[in-house]
């Protein structure tokens, strides 16, 4: 059942919609966002591997030992895999506590137009009108949740501009994963190396930047939201690879747009954020061209 992409598809986009919520709540439970997440990352990479040794039955003793030898290729794969991974994370969990949940959530459905546009112009799919004109729709809808955002305050102004540079660093991802996935790699392989990699360099950073990576108080709610986030990780991961690898960089893409109206939804349950007339046209835009991408692949 979970090899159906659709079911993939609609499985990791909306633990990426849950996600985002938790770290919208994660100041509320004395956690910094960047400590919480660089906690979840390295827990949802030990929860992933020992889901896949007990799926697996693997008897072997060891660390795990992936099946393409670890040369410089893979290193560099793994490296630059890991900073697209966590660099737009890192900028969604600052970012929602800021500008809100909903509007996050709402930034992942462009990487679908993005990357297409991205495979198009690398000649990894034919430009087709219909698939164009959904491009078009989705740029706009970019231009409509930028404005949507003009009536926050000065500094949450800000971090909404910035929360816009997350669907450019997915869509990038999702073609450079695609142009040199490393010959005989499984998937879980690759998603547990790039998370390996995302929170070594979360890590330094937060050093650097002197980010405290425990929470105010150990509590019921800062133990909790870490768990939970350990648990979506290890899951949304092992299947998000497992999604391209099946589907492609471009079907991929779709994850955004199931967390955008899942987010949305969960905004206004959890938060109270009631999205604005320019959010909701955003929202119109977005799925316009989602239709359009997805209509010119069956024609094309």
């Amino acid at each position: 059942m979970l090899e159906q992409p659709l079911v993939l598809l609609l499985v990791v986009g909306s633990f990426l919609a849950v996600s985002t919520v938790i770290a919208k709540a994660a100041p509320v439970a004395g956690w910094h966002p960047l400590a919480l997440l660089q906690w979840a990352i390295l827990g949802g990479a030990v929860g992933l591997y020992l889901i896949t040794r007990l799926a697996t039955g693997r008897r072997e003793s060891g660390s795990l030992v992936p099946i393409v030898p670890v040369g410089k290729q893979l290193f560099f794969y793994l490296v630059v895999s890991g900073l697209l991974f966590i660099a737009p994370n890192m900028i969604a969990v600052v970012s929602a506590p800021k500008v809100g949940a909903g509007f996050v959530s709402l930034s992942f459905a462009f990487p679908l137009v993005l990357t297409y546009a991205f495979a198009v112009v690398l000649r990894l799919e034919r430009l087709h009108w219909l698939r164009g004109a959904g491009v078009l729709f989705g740029l706009a809808g970019g231009v409509l949740l930028a404005v949507s955002g003009a009536d926050l305050a000065v500094e949450a102004s800000g971090w909404s501009m910035i929360a816009l540079a997350i669907p450019v660093f997915l869509a990038s991802g999702n073609i450079y994963r695609t142009l040199f996935w490393p010959v005989g790699a499984r998937p879980v392989d690759l998603a547990l190396g790039m998370m390996a990699t995302g929170f070594v360099a979360l890590s330094v950073f937060n050093v650097l930047a002197g980010v405290s990576v425990t929470p105010e108080t150990w509590s019921a709610a800062a133990a909790g939201l870490l768990a939970a986030q350990i648990a979506i990780f290890a899951v949304q991961y092992g299947l998000y690879f497992r999604l391209q690898h099946t589907a492609g960089p471009v079907y991929l893409s779709q994850i955004g747009s199931v967390a955008a109206v899942i987010g949305l939804g969960l905004g206004y349950l959890v938060f109270g954020e009631v999205p604005n007339v320019a959010k909701f046209a955003a929202v119109a835009s977005v799925g316009a061209g989602i239709v359009l991408v997805t209509l010119g692949r069956r024609v094309a």
